[in-house]
């Protein structure tokens, strides 16, 4: 999971590492990241986007 966050642009894999790993809302996210809610929405949908079909490539490898 590490090296597909890691192809991930950080300002992306951030917000994933503070949803996931620190189990931040999306609105703390937001305010940690001085950014409007719906941006962090946005960018975290198309970072789960990204990571879909790598996550999937992956899991077939196995």
């Amino acid at each position: 999971m590490r090296a597909l966050l890691a192809a991930l642009p950080k300002r992306d894999r951030e917000l994933l590492v503070w949803a996931h790993y620190e189990g931040l809302t999306q609105t703390e996210i937001a305010d940690r990241a001085g950014l409007p809610l719906g941006t962090i929405k946005s960018r975290m949908f198309n970072a789960y986007k990204a990571l879909r079909p790598r996550f999937l490539a992956a899991a077939l490898q196995d």
